[in-house]
């Protein structure tokens, strides 16, 4: 049974909501079948929250208070953390922030997280990584090629997904790094799970422990190296460092960029110049924990532009207002035919302005994304945009 007072940030922003429905134009998750329903919806899980925290005088006397019930904790992990509605919503209420404190708050109480969420907690504990994959093998795809320099400038942060099941994505981040004359480190197997699919789902206490927590562990790993610029190519762990990190730790004494900024940069720099033609009609897509959380859009486009005869198209929903693949906050884990639909509508939109390929800049999107595309039954590749440079630079 959850007990009676939220947090306190949410609780603050239960007053703040206006009702206004602006949100409710923008969230991906009512663009599948059966989920118009205003319960599945940010307004409607704000008005229920309010009922819980500030019962009527009616709703008292008859002891009828709103519940948190299981089916309410559904509605609330029915979200990709996409950050759409915090962009609509007029008040500027941090929806993302509220979401992840009440997923939390849930757990804490026993309430959460849902079923296939459970095991990422098991997961992470026993192997530092949320895939179940043996902690030992997490270098396995470093090229036996690579020679730590003496003096490194760049740090790579690679991530779960690059090192356990996207590892030409890892391997690509090298090439671009050794094209450009970078000297960079590696972390291995000292690298643990940046603790993005726990914070999502609520699961935090593994991610925060002062004694053995995986944001402790990750920062003093970085930091013990002394290399001032960390880069990854993983969305998700850019977002973790970038933003839930200094909420944690305070804020880290390194420069952090996603890969896309700094392949932009080093074009801009003249230390990388991009050699090949892309194969075709190329649109881009935006992930969210870079774009809307974070303003990472005119550097991949750059990019993209920076190709010989480049052929770049852009879809009607982009920038802020880019259509969210589906896949993050937990949601494909749990609900993946739904995130695939989602998808689904996004390799369409991109169909409809006449691109052969796809191109994302997080490999949760270009997963998502080629599961949308074989849903949907289009033949368009789905690209990462590290490897797309790798290729023209090599």
């Amino acid at each position: 049974m959850a007990s009676r007072r939220l947090p306190a940030a949410v609780e603050r922003d239960l007053h703040a909501c206006l009702q206004c429905g602006y949100c409710n134009f923008v969230c991906p998750i009512q663009l599948n079948p059966g989920l118009g329903w205003e319960s599945y919806r940010v307004r409607g899980k704000m008005y229920h929250l309010r009922r819980y925290a500030h019962p009527g005088l009616l709703e008292r006397i008859a002891g009828d208070r709103a519940k948190i019930s299981p089916e309410f904790v559904e509605r609330v992990y029915n979200c990709t953390a996409c950050g759409y509605c915090q962009v609509a919503c007029h008040v500027e209420i941090k929806f993302n922030d509220r979401w992840e404190e009440l997923k939390e708050w849930f757990v804490e109480n026993g309430i959460g997280p849902l079923e296939r969420h459970k095991a990422l907690r098991s997961r992470v504990i026993a192997k530092r990584n949320p895939y179940d994959e043996p902690h030992e093998r997490r270098a396995d795809w470093i090229p036996r090629s690579h020679h730590k320099p003496k003096h490194p400038e760049v740090l790579f942060f690679a991530g779960c997904t690059a090192s356990y099941r996207q590892q030409k994505i890892a391997v690509d981040t090298l090439r671009v790094l050794d094209a450009a004359g970078v000297e960079y480190d590696i972390l291995g197997t000292d690298e643990w799970c940046c603790g993005s699919p726990l914070i999502r789902t609520g699961q935090t206490d593994i991610v925060v422990d002062e004694a053995d927590g995986l944001v402790k562990h990750n920062l003093w790993e970085i930091e013990k190296r002394g290399i001032d610029t960390v880069v990854t190519a993983c969305a998700g762990c850019f977002m973790t460092l970038s933003h839930n990190y200094p909420m944690y730790a305070g804020m880290h004494d390194f420069k952090l960029y996603h890969m896309t900024q700094f392949i932009d940069r080093l074009i801009s720099q003249k230390k990388l110049t991009l050699k090949k033609p892309l194969a075709g009609r190329v649109a881009y897509h935006d992930p969210c924990h870079i774009g809307r959380h974070f303003g990472i859009f005119e550097e991949p486009r750059r990019v993209l532009k920076a190709f010989p005869e480049s052929r770049y198209l852009e879809m009607p929903r982009n920038r802020l207002d880019s259509l969210c693949c589906g896949a993050g906050g937990g949601f494909k884990i749990q609900f993946n035919d739904r995130a695939e639909h989602i998808a689904s509508l996004r390799v369409e939109e991109a169909k409809s302005v006449g691109a052969d390929m796809l191109v994302s800049a997080c490999p949760f999107c270009v997963t998502n994304l080629s599961h949308g595309a074989r849903r949907a039954g289009i033949d368009m590749p789905v690209a990462e945009m590290v490897s797309l440079v790798a290729d023209s630079v090599s």
